[in-house]
């Protein structure tokens, strides 16, 4: 079992068992990462023009270039809203999880760059752990199950989303390792850990 997982298995089921002590600090944090996401979700402006990001990039590419042109979709329907908050709120409680499970935690939501040619691409990685880049994911039911839960290749076969050069990217641009990802049923409060093979050439 992933040591990540283990020690937040651990600390959640003695926080079952019995009251645990729990950190002003990272209650703070938790706060504050809740506000974050409440701003981002309803008063950020959306960005002007196309830009490719690092979380965008793995996207069908005709969807990308529709974008670049200014082509507008029928639009979202109206929970989408609802649904990325729901995946901020639940992030912000995972790191507040590890974090008090002991997980040594680092460099959350921190903006990255990677350079190529004349190009840039800009991104925001979740965390870094042991020295690895990992990206925090809420998932359906069915796609904890079905997608993370069958491990990395089944990610990377059926990737709509572009999670597997999202990773990469963010990892190239800290040249440090992609761990995977660390996944929480949005459902059933369930974790786990997705992790890249060791050779991922």
């Amino acid at each position: 079992m992933n040591d990540i997982l283990l020690k937040v298995q651990t600390y959640l089921d003695k926080s079952n068992k019995d009251a645990v002590d729990i950190s002003d600090t990272l209650v703070e944090e938790f706060g504050e990462a809740c506000k974050s996401a409440l701003r981002k979700q309803f008063s950020e402006k959306r960005r002007e023009g196309f830009k490719p990001r690092m979380s965008s990039i793995g996207r069908p590419l005709c969807q990308l270039q529709m974008e670049a042109k200014n082509v507008k979709g029928e639009g979202q329907p109206y929970n989408v809203k609802m649904r990325n908050t729901f995946g901020d709120l639940i992030e912000a409680l995972a790191i507040f999880v590890m974090k008090s499970a002991g997980v040594i935690v680092k460099d959350e939501q921190k903006k990255v760059k990677l350079k190529f040619k004349e190009s840039e691409i800009e991104g925001r990685l979740d965390v870094k752990i042991d020295e690895k880049v990992w990206d925090i994911k809420s998932a359906s039911p069915y796609s904890f199950d079905r997608k993370f839960g069958s491990g990395f290749e089944e990610v990377a076969k059926d990737d709509a989303f572009g999670y597997v050069p999202q990773g990469y990217l963010y990892s190239e641009s800290e040249k440090m390792p992609f761990g995977g990802w660390i996944v929480i049923n949005k459902s059933t409060g369930e974790w786990t850990v997705c992790e890249t093979p060791i050779d991922d050439e």
